[in-house]
Order: C-alpha cells, then sequence, then structure tokens
C-alpha cells in the first residue's frame, strides 16, 4: 500500500499530505504520460523487466489481501494509473477514491449504487470501464472478486505496453459485448501467467483466485521474486536467519537486473550495516553490486554509509573485507576521498600489533594503490608505517611483503629518503632466507633506476655483493644476482666516464680559449716582454728609433734646408714664424 509520511493538512483552499517517495505511475511506464507536463529522460527510456513486472504483481496481490482480509475494502478500479511505483521500484496500490468497504455482515450484501459511465465526466473522474469486472458491471454485485478481475486485466496491459484486454472506449453495449465473448488471448504472457489468468479473466466470481492464491501460483515461483520477497521481512529476521540469507545472496546476486540491485536490492542491504556483527556477510554483497556503478553513483549513495564502517574494529574480519576491496574503492572514490577516508584503513591495518594476516592483506594493497597516492601521503603517512612494521616484525611472509612495498614506492620517494633512510633498513637485515635476500633484490634493482651512480656504487652494488655470496641461493638466483650487479656496474661505468669525457671536454675548452686570449693580446701590443720595453726606452737596436717611419724620411730630408728646423731638435720653438725670426735676426 502506498504509505502517506505526513499526515492531511487542510485549508480553507487546500488538502495536503505527503507519501513515499514516488518515481512514476505504472501507467507511466507503460507510455502514458498524459499527467506529466514534461516527461524525465529516465521515465521516458524506462523497460519493465519481467522480473520487477513479478515482484510487482506480486506485491499487489499482498496488498489486496491486506484491503481484503484485514481492511474489509474493495479496491474497485484497479487501473495502471492507480499504481504508483516508488523510488526502490515496488509496486504500491493507490486510487481509493471509488473503494467501498464491505458489509460487516458477510450474510448480508454490501450495497451498491447502479454505475452507468458519464462521457462528459474526464476519465479520472469515474471508474475504468476496460479494468471492471462484470459482475459489478451487469449484476451490481461489489465483492472481493472484483478486483482479482482488475489485477487479471492489469497483468495482461503490462505485458503488452499499455495495451487493455477490453477496448470498450466507454461503452456499456461494447463491453457487454466483450465479457460475453472472452477469449483466451494470452499467447504474449509468460506460460505460468496464463495459467493464472484462465482462473482471473473468468464471467464467474466463484472461479477466480483469491489474492492469497494468486501469490502462491507458479508465476511467482522463482528464486529471484522469493529473494525479494524474503527482504520485504528482513528487519523481522534473527541475525542468525540473516547471516545464512546474506551468505546464499552473494549466489544469486549476478542474476538479478541492475535496476533491481539498485533499487531494491542495495537500499536493504545498507540498512543492515548497522548491525557490526553482520559486516563480513553484508559488506561483499554490498561491493558486489558497488563494482557496477559509476564513482558519482558511488560518492553519492554508498560512500556517506561506509565511511562509520570504516572506524569498525571488531570483529577482525571486517577490517579483512574492506582490505580486500580496497582496490574497487581506489576505482570508485575521487583522489582526495580515497587519501582521507579510505587510506586510514591501510595505516590501521599496519599497525605491529595486528595479526599477521591483517598486516600482509594491507602490504599486498600497497602496489596496486599507489597511482592514488602522492608523494607527502607516502613519505608522511604510508613510509613510516612500512618501515616500522619492517624493523619490528619477525615474520618471513611480512617481511617479505615490507620489501615488496619499498619497491613499489621506490618511484614516489626522494633520493635522500631512499639514501639515508631505506638503504640503512637493507643493510640491518639479519636473516639470510632466500625470499628475503631475493625482495630485497628486488628492491635494489628499482633503486638503481632513481638513485645517483655515487649510491649505486659505494652503498648498492657492494650490499649486493654480500647477498650474493649467500649461502642458502641456487644456481638461477645466484645468476640473477650477478646479472643485477653487471647492469647496475655498466650504469655506474658508462654515467662516470660520460662524466669524466665531460669534464676534460671542458678543460680543453678553457686551454683553448685561455691561448685565444694571449694571441689577440699579443697582436694588439699587450704582448711585449721586458727585453723588448727595455729596448725601446733606452733607444737600443730593435727600438722604434732605429726605425724610419714615412714621417722621419721627410724630417731627415728636409734637414739640408739652412732655413726650416727640424722637427726632431728639442730647442725649436713649437711656433714657426717665430723661429724663422730669430733665424734672419742672428744672420744679421
Amino acid at each position: 500500500m502506498l504509505e502517506v509520511v505526513e499526515p492531511v493538512d487542510e485549508s480553507r483552499t487546500a488538502i495536503a499530505f505527503a507519501t513515499e517517495p514516488i518515481f512514476a505511475s505504472l501507467s507511466n511506464l507503460l507510455g502514458n504520460y498524459e499527467n506529466l507536463a514534461s516527461v524525465p529522460e529516465d521515465i521516458r527510456k524506462f523497460e519493465l523487466d519481467d522480473l520487477e513486472v513479478q515482484k510487482g504483481l506480486s506485491q499487489l496481490g499482498k496488498g489486496l489481501q491486506f484491503c481484503h482480509n484485514d481492511a474489509k475494502i474493495v479496491h474497485g478500479n484497479l487501473v495502471p494509473d492507480a499504481i504508483f511505483v516508488n523510488a526502490k521500484g515496488d509496486w504500491k496500490i493507490a486510487g481509493f477514491g471509488f473503494s467501498t468497504f464491505l458489509s460487516r455482515d458477510p450474510n448480508i450484501p454490501t450495497n451498491v449504487e447502479y454505475w452507468n459511465y458519464d462521457h462528459e465526466l474526464h476519465s479520472y473522474c469515474q471508474r475504468d470501464l476496460n479494468y471492471q469486472a462484470p459482475e459489478y458491471v451487469l449484476d451490481q454485485k461489489l465483492e472481493p472478486s472484483n478486483d482479482m478481475f482488475g489485477i487479471g486485466c492489469l497483468a495482461y496491459s503490462v505485458f503488452n505496453k499499455g495495451t487493455p484486454l477490453f477496448q470498450t472506449h466507454g461503452n456499456l453495449n461494447t463491453y457487454r459485448q466483450q465479457i460475453d465473448g472472452i477469449r483466451q488471448q494470452y499467447e504474449k504472457l509468460p506460460a505460468y501467467l496464463a495459467d493464472s489468468m484462465t482462473r482471473l479473466i473468468t464471467r464467474e466470481p466463484s472461479m477466480r483466485m483469491s489474492a492469497v492464491e494468486f501469490q502462491s501460483s507458479k508465476f511467482f515461483d522463482n528464486i529471484l521474486v522469493s529473494t525479494m520477497k524474503y527482504m520485504e521481512n528482513f528487519a523481522e529476521k534473527t541475525r542468525d536467519d540473516k547471516s545464512q540469507f546474506m551468505k546464499g545472496l552473494l549466489r544469486v546476486l549476478p542474476q538479478f537486473p541492475e535496476r533491481v540491485l539498485y533499487r531494491k536490492i542495495l537500499p536493504c542491504l545498507l540498512d543492515e550495516l548497522k548491525d557490526h556483527a553482520l559486516l563480513p556477510y553484508t559488506l561483499p554483497n554490498v561491493f558486489y553490486i558497488v563494482q557496477k556503478m559509476t564513482p558519482k553513483e558511488f560518492e553519492e549513495k554508498v560512500l556517506p554509509l561506509l565511511k562509520p564502517i570504516f572506524l569498525v574494529r571488531e570483529p577482525m574480519q571486517n577490517l579483512l573485507t574492506l582490505l580486500e576491496k580496497i582496490e574497487l574503492l581506489h576505482q570508485k572514490a575521487s583522489g582526495a576521498v580515497f587519501k582521507e577516508d579510505i587510506m586510514p584503513l591501510v595505516y590501521v591495518a599496519l599497525e605491529p600489533k595486528n595479526p599477521p594476516s591483517v598486516q600482509e592483506k594491507a602490504l599486498k594493497t600497497v602496489p596496486g594503490i599507489m597511482e592514488a597516492l602522492d608523494y607527502t601521503t607516502v613519505k608522511a603517512s604510508l613510509f613510516p608505517r612500512i618501515a616500522t612494521l619492517f624493523s619490528q616484525t619477525t615474520i618471513l611472509s611480512v617481511k617479505v611483503n615490507t620489501l615488496l612495498c619499498f619497491q613499489a614506492i621506490m618511484k614516489i620517494l626522494d633520493k635522500f629518503t631512499i639514501t639515508e633512510k631505506v638503504i640503512p633498513l637493507l643493510r640491518n637485515i639479519k636473516t639470510r632466507e632466500v625470499n628475503v635476500t631475493m625482495a630485497t633484490l628486488q628492491v635494489y634493482e628499482e633503486m638503481g633506476k632513481h638513485v645517483e651512480k655515487e649510491v649505486i656504487g659505494s652503498s648498492v652494488i657492494p650490499h649486493l655483493w654480500h647477498l650474493a655470496l649467500g649461502p642458502n641461493l641456487k644456481v638461477e638466483q645466484f645468476e640473477r644476482f650477478m646479472s643485477t650487479i653487471q647492469n647496475l656496474s655498466t650504469k655506474v661505468h658508462q654515467q662516470h666516464l660520460h662524466h669524466l669525457q665531460e669534464l676534460k671536454k671542458l678543460e680543453d675548452q678553457t686551454k683553448s680559449f685561455t691561448a685565444s686570449s694571449e694571441s689577440t693580446a699579443v697582436a694588439n701590443g699587450a704582448g711585449s716582454n721586458l727585453t723588448d720595453f727595455e729596448k725601446l726606452v733606452q733607444g737600443g737596436p730593435g727600438s722604434s728609433s732605429d726605425t724610419m717611419t714615412p714621417s722621419s724620411t721627410r724630417q731627415s730630408s728636409s734637414s739640408d734646408n739652412p732655413f726650416k728646423i727640424a722637427s726632431d731638435n728639442p730647442f725649436a720653438s713649437s711656433n714657426p714664424q717665430e723661429s724663422s725670426l730669430d733665424m734672419f735676426g742672428d744672420m744679421v
């Protein structure tokens, strides 16, 4: 029955009440949008699945059972418009505007007013003749079997895309003709429903199924329908019954349509998360459905209810179940949500006080989630916990898995942390157990891709030699050590040789530049030595005064003229006119 969640509020102008959330009417889902101002895309593209129809008709049968046996009322107008589909996909009976209470005395028939179809009224204001029982329309008899005829007509309409079994157009004569000529036209119906239809669409009310018989028909004898029926009363079950149900549910979930999983199964499972004792059985079913969801759907519908579960530490199986699905959570959650809400699961599981099984499960998840973690998260939160566990554990399998984690996070850690933190941890390994030794080799192989040649040559290769000479290695394991040592040695050789070659090249360039600078200086006169300078100032051989320039030659040739003073005479006047007058004065 459609539930009213807020009571009727009446004013002078309106009557209002609130029901549970409704997705659409059954008529809308069959393609009739007359009552919708705009048709949402999810309703326009909606196609009923056979399982949804089975479940829905079963729920209508249960609703009619309550009406007939408990409420003592006949609905009287079971049409697609009177059936609402709620947000969970449940079919709910509504439209009780034409319902009639039965007489409390079974020996006294219920009074029925004569009914006739009025073409001047809107169809919503009167009963739909296509879904009315003949004993009511023709004989004015009101009894529960009227509704069973109506549910038969409704089932036929659902499986025929909204086309009713009778098409009377509100004409009583047409109705009478079609009722008198009822034919078995159920070839489009499922086989078991067709068998039930012969006991629903009949002229004689006494031959019809009751609501209880309808629910017990073979049409509903289906493991999926039975599963959903069981879940409708799940809150009333004991914890043992619930745990047994959850174990078996995981095997049948793949048979359910996705829409049923999302709208019917998942909400029920999420309601059960509050029972922490059932978490190891409930969570696997939740995660099966989560893997079919988009990240947006997961973060909106599931994650808010899972967050409190992440803080639950008992039973420990709960933590193991969550760790098993950590990669699925990584796929469905955004980076920030994953780091803030989901990674703490890994941190808690890495605590040294936990059982080794939990620690191993957490360590095995690390390589698969590295792409979701940034440098700060790895260095500040993840690496210290792994390093602490590595130092304190005495379980070889845990130690091996911590080494594999070191290998995975090597590409994110900085060189300083690798050199100052990781290498000392590796060098302090006391055991010579082969699995630990080979895991250490894997760490060094990855480390060799990220550290400098000085670290490889001074720290990595010497320790690799130390490990390679262990007495427990097999031939192929020793060969792998030798291959790694050779590869790393070659890397050091090539990098250091290249470094030395670059230094030599730089030195040669420097010498060449110096020589070029000196040649330029000599060409500019800056390259004369002390001897040349002495010759220059003392007038010795090789000085510039011994070399006759064109100007000095002109001066020498003019010295024969008694009237011209030589330019190199230190006593000559700088004024030519004054010198000439003095000379003539001497001559006179």
